[in-house]
């Protein structure tokens, strides 16, 4: 253990996305890995940056963990041999995931095997919201919590310096006596200051070729992942992103947005954008000025937002109507419970559920798809409140439905609740949490088995009444949309269909 920092020389800096843990009823994604691509193009006007994504790298490589879950991407060993290859001084790896950290922990043990004087850094949600845990791993030298354009540069400086580490916002690591933990108290205020993501830094050919992004499907292979904006207002006590990204929400503005989407047009030839903000239109105005400045420079894109978007934004029709007209095919809406009890009482969503049905209609008649959000199994839901979920979602006469197990995320107020109740331990972290396809609490009105049990019945019963009302529709897209005869996809059916037909058995 350290009592302060070395002063090292920096010049080599490896960013690593580390593989992903899946459960084999949802397919394998592939998506760009932003958090690095932003830190890579901060970094590489002073340091020699390389980022390496384990996922694309390794997309086929598949390990079994259980028999319902596996991980994906370049091993460790994989990982070192790339390690050894450039010889960095830092390795920073990112953990997205609670379920990646098993992983992250290998690495950082295999790197300090490997040569004791490189620095290993981790960020990502997990080590933000559990810095103390993280920090048992005595290979891991630093934590940089919440966003860290600012303050990973800041870190290298003080590691270049030998001093200064105690002023560092939102940095966490060990002396001799304790852990050391700097609160993140600062954010990014001017977002437009920071350039473009790094993307040419990673293999995009490989992401085009693979094309399973975020929410699996897309209308055109050569699509990417794109942030307009960051953070949300809103205070979803199941949800951590808010509590990342400060509880604030930060944009960019419209004509950096436009800048960055001509840019992706002209360098790469972009055909589709995944905007994955989680509050793309809820400045009304700004996005109407987005998608007008699309219309006018006839980009041309296809375009959706995988992670939701602000369902009360919708009900302005000339901004659905942008939408569409700028590329729009899809929306999914965050709807998380179909009872407004639960939304009320236990989510804490600024959400009225009769409202959105209206909104739903409108969307319809826009011609755009509409797909959901729903999760059951929040503590203290009744089973009548889970089937009043189902009940509303067979109601919004959907094109894709996403039914979830609630899971009780770190940083989250109901994960709190959860430990104070004893629903969980303080170790809930292990592979098999964290999947959203596998019920991991039970409370007093259900049990995990029973939940299970229940959502996968919904499962086969929305798949089939989908098949039925639109046969056409339903292949057409699943096969169209997406490259979806692999050996995984088609695995992924197989464990789909059995275990929604386990589900209707038992």
């Amino acid at each position: 253990m350290k009592a302060s920092i070395l002063q090292h020389p920096v010049k080599k800096v490896l960013l690593v996305f580390p593989p992903i843990t899946g459960h084999h009823f949802y397919d394998k994604s592939c998506c760009i890995p932003m958090g690095i691509a932003y830190l890579g193009a901060v970094l590489r006007t002073h340091y020699d940056v390389r980022l390496l994504d384990a996922v694309v790298e390794g997309y086929h490589l598949e390990r079994a963990i259980t028999s319902d879950i596996f991980r994906y991407g370049l091993d460790t060993d994989m990982i070192m041999e790339r390690i050894c290859e450039f010889q960095p001084d830092v390795v920073g790896v990112s953990c997205l995931f609670s379920n990646q950290f098993q992983v992250v922990s290998e690495l950082v043990q295999k790197v300090k095997s490997w040569n004791a004087d490189v620095i290993t850094v981790v960020g990502g949600t997990h080590p933000t919201f559990l810095p103390e845990r993280c920090l048992r791993e005595e290979a891991l030298d630093y934590i940089v919590m919440g966003e860290a354009e600012e303050s990973f540069p800041a870190l290298l400086q003080a590691i270049e310096k030998g001093s200064g580490h105690e002023q560092i916002d939102g940095l966490a690591y060990r002396t001799i006596e304790h852990n050391v933990i700097h609160p993140k108290t600062a954010w990014i205020k001017d977002i437009d200051s920071l350039p473009f993501p790094a993307r040419d830094l990673l293999p995009l050919e490989k992401y085009f070729k693979i094309n399973v992004p975020m929410s699996f499907i897309a209308k055109h292979p050569r699509n990417v992942s794109f942030i307009s904006s960051r953070g949300c207002p809103f205070h979803c006590r199941f949800c951590s992103s808010a509590k990342y990204w400060g509880n604030r929400y930060r944009t960019r503005s419209p004509e950096n947005v436009l800048a960055e989407l001509e840019h992706l047009k002209s360098a790469y030839g972009i055909e589709e954008i995944k905007f994955e903000d989680d509050n793309l239109t809820l400045d009304i105005q700004r996005a109407k000025t987005i998608f007008r400045g699309m219309i006018e420079r006839k980009l041309n894109f296809s375009w959706n937002m995988p992670n939701g978007a602000m369902i009360k934004t919708l009900a302005d029709r000339e901004l659905v109507k942008l939408m569409k007209q700028s590329g729009c095919y899809e929306i999914t809406l965050a709807v998380e419970s179909g009872d407004q009890w639960v939304l009320d009482n236990i989510v804490n969503k600024p959400l009225d559920l009769e409202d959105t049905r209206r909104i739903a209609q409108g969307i319809r008649e826009e011609g755009i798809n509409l797909h959901a959000f729903f999760i059951i199994g929040f503590p203290g839901e009744k089973l009548a409140n889970i089937k009043n979920t189902f009940k509303y979602a067979h109601s919004l006469n959907l094109y894709r439905v996403f039914f979830f197990f609630y899971n009780p995320l770190p940083g989250t107020s109901l994960r709190q609740e959860c430990l104070e109740r004893g629903l969980i331990s303080d170790e809930h972290d292990t592979e098999d949490h964290f999947l959203y396809s596998t019920s991991t609490l039970s409370d007093q009105d259900w049990t995990a088995e029973l939940l299970d049990k229940i959502l996968w019945r919904e499962h086969l019963r929305f798949t089939f009444h989908r098949l039925i009302r639109n046969p056409l529709k339903f292949f057409g897209k699943y096969f169209t949309y997406n490259n979806l005869l692999t050996t995984h996809n088609i695995k992924s059916v197989y464990h789909a269909f059995l275990k929604m037909i386990q589900g209707l058995i038992k």
